[in-house]
């Protein structure tokens, strides 16, 4: 009877030191994504790409961005002033968020640049880029939520955002001018943020 205490003893001390160390190893591997550095720029500021990456993890050296201006328009008016239809598939925003941006390739032999990747953030709301306006309001891609340039060219881009109020809080949606708001552009190891409001 001694023996068999001692055998479940010993479990549950093997169980508990597993548990504790992988809550310590998990714990350490998240700490490593959310203590990244943080650099902040702002308008008109041309921000390296370097050898930090995206979400996607694509190493873009020798790529840059100038965010060139911002401003919020009324969806109706916008998608009329660039001819955009809407389908029965697609939902209508209430207002638009136009960051307007300058890509420059000084030597990179990248593939190209996703534009879905760059999304808007503050501190309670995340504004992602509607893939269907980028296309619209941007000929230059050619049907493509990507580009790619030669070494030494530059190309400008509009990247839409598609706004509903039912996304928001009630302060941030009434005082949206007044609300801080970051273009991300990398998130690791360095996190690089445009504030473009």
């Amino acid at each position: 009877m001694k023996k068999k205490h001692i055998i479940v003893l010993t479990i549950a001390l093997l169980l508990v030191a597993g548990w504790a160390w992988r809550y310590v190893t998990l714990n350490a591997y998240f700490d490593s994504l959310v203590n990244t550095e943080k650099q902040k720029y702002h308008l008109g500021d041309i921000v390296p790409f370097e050898n930090d990456l995206g979400d996607m993890r694509v190493n873009l050296n020798g790529y840059s961005i100038r965010a060139d201006s911002f401003e919020v328009q009324d969806f109706d008016d916008y998608i009329d002033s660039i001819g955009f239809v809407m389908d029965e598939h697609y939902y209508p925003g209430d207002k638009i968020a136009l960051l307007h941006i300058t890509l420059f390739n000084e030597d990179s032999e990248a593939e190209g640049i996703m534009l879905t990747e760059f999304n808007l953030s503050g501190v309670d709301a995340t504004i992602y880029l509607d893939w269907d306006l980028l296309i619209a309001a941007n000929p230059v891609l050619e049907g493509n939520c990507g580009i790619k340039l030669s070494p030494g060219t530059e190309c400008s881009i509009i990247l839409p955002y598609k706004m509903q109020e039912e996304f928001f809080g009630a302060w941030t949606w009434n005082h949206f001018e007044d609300y801080e708001l970051f273009f991300r552009m990398t998130a690791y190891p360095t996190e690089k943020l445009i504030q473009v409001q």
